[in-house]
């Protein structure tokens, strides 16, 4: 069975940022390589990458610029001729391999594919998999690799099972983790093997949720296990399980009560939505025979007897890179075809207007386009106060729990932190994150952000800077 492993380094932890470096590697059964794509994008003019991103990945934005030499939609394009090649190699199904990849990589190779008018789903031959899930499992279940991970955690209060510590603790890694898509991609692969030869569990094959088999006994009151590693390493036991009932299920996804929570807090809070293509969820195998369980079952059933997967989630308002998915098919159909044509009078009878945002940030991010054009100019100036201004929500629905977070940083928010890593830097004399930092003010004060919006969102930074 062929496999492509893959791992993305971009400008922000949100998918409305972009894609820095990419890397993809085709391997066969024994995971040798057979073909790969690597390379750089160039950082669009409508992205002010964040200091915390540049700082994790360790990309000079300067050297990047002068390095890199596709755009975005160059990129995109190369990725999705890969994986259809790939797809024609493995002669069927694909499974396509990151590390944490279902909680960041797969939404943002998917959203950076759609805004370029591109399908992401390839005919539904791309299978995603998630060597986190793999290692979760195999924490719960094989003896030596949980104790090989707890001694490279020994003195530490939480379990990590990141890249790093679980490459370090196998003896795959020695220093730390790159943090640089070709070397994660190869790292993934040796501790992916690793996995398969000493605890037989295979990525490209493993079924992360294991609650499908359970989904006819939706609104039933039986009472399972759902177990993961216990991340306090302080406890006596290494897994932690909770007590669920099954509220709603169809073929993709389902909506469990954490029974535990429900008894503190008879809310919707208790409620988790898990998807088959995206979460683990793991069953333990140990009965619960517990009769004041199935009490607590029936009861939340009778609760929550009106919650549905229907109507569970509140409609989105976020962003639409956010939620790329509020663009079904046939708006993603009409949206590809006005790309390629370069015709937005094919979004005309588009319903909703994600479809018409998406279109003028693709034109804004084009190369062709330049500031020097008025009409250009304005409208990325309103792009970036909207953006760099605290006004575009990332938060799927705004309600009263979330944070600073639901909505973008501001300019001044970004700068502060940059400020604040570069007096870091130069107490500890870490010259690198100095370098790093220096480059990235250099970059945001020399874009094209700075030049049209920049006395409006930071004009004491940006002084001397006059409007285009």
């Amino acid at each position: 069975m062929h496999s492509v492993y893959y791992d993305l380094e971009t400008t922000d932890k949100n998918t409305i940022g972009q894609i820095v470096n990419y890397c993809f590697i085709l391997v066969n059964s024994d995971l040798d390589v057979v073909d790969e794509l690597s390379g750089l994008v160039k950082i669009s003019r409508l992205q002010i990458p964040d200091p915390g991103a540049i700082l994790a990945n360790r990309t000079d934005v300067l050297e990047h610029q002068a390095q890199a030499v596709d755009y975005e939609p160059d990129a995109m394009r190369r990725i999705a001729d890969f994986l259809s090649c790939s797809i024609q190699k493995a002669g069927g199904a694909l499974p396509l391999i990151g590390f944490n990849s279902s909680r960041f990589d797969l939404g943002y190779l998917r959203t950076s594919f759609i805004r370029n008018g591109i399908n992401p789903y390839f005919q539904g031959k791309i299978v995603p998999r998630d060597l986190l899930h793999v290692a979760q499992k195999a924490y719960l279940h094989c003896s030596m690799f949980r104790e090989l991970v707890r001694k490279e955690r020994e003195g530490e209060a939480k379990l990590s099972l990141s890249l790093q510590t679980i490459s370090r603790a196998l003896g795959l890694l020695d220093g730390v983790q790159a943090h640089e898509s070709r070397e994660d991609v190869l790292l993934t692969i040796r501790v992916s093997k690793w996995l398969r030869d000493s605890c037989q569990l295979d990525v490209s094959t493993f079924e992360a949720y294991e609650g499908g088999r359970l989904h006819s006994t939706a609104k039933s009151g039986a009472v399972y296990l759902n177990e993961e590693p216990e991340y306090d390493l302080q406890s006596q036991g290494f897994a932690a399980r909770r007590p669920v009932t099954l509220l709603d299920a169809d073929h993709r996804s389902a909506l469990w009560i954490d029974l535990d929570r429900y008894q503190g807090a008879a809310d919707p809070s208790c409620i988790m939505w898990r998807s088959a293509a995206k979460n683990a969820f793991f069953i333990s195998p140990q009965a619960v025979s517990n009769v004041e369980w199935s009490e607590v079952a029936r009861a939340a059933l009778r609760q929550f007897r009106s919650v549905t997967l229907k109507n569970f989630f509140e409609k989105s308002t976020c962003d639409i890179e956010q939620d790329i998915y509020r663009l079904d098919f046939d708006h993603l159909d009409r949206y590809s075809k006005a790309i390629a044509a370069n015709d937005k009078s094919l979004l005309n009878e588009c319903r909703l207007p994600d479809a018409k945002v998406l279109w003028l940030r693709h034109q804004l991010a084009s190369p062709q386009a330049t500031i020097n054009d008025s009409a250009a100019a304005e409208l990325l100036r309103k792009y970036a106060i909207h953006r760099y201004g605290g006004k575009l929500q990332l938060a799927r629905t705004l309600r009263d729990e979330h944070g600073p977070e639901a909505f973008h940083s501001t300019l001044a928010e970004m700068v502060r932190r940059l400020i604040q890593a570069q007096e870091a830097a130069a107490i500890t004399r870490n010259n690198e994150d100095l370098r790093l930092m220096s480059s990235l003010e250099r970059f945001i004060r020399e874009s094209d952000i700075a030049k049209v919006a920049g006395q409006d969102l930071l004009p004491m930074w940006f002084s001397g800077l006059g409007r285009k």
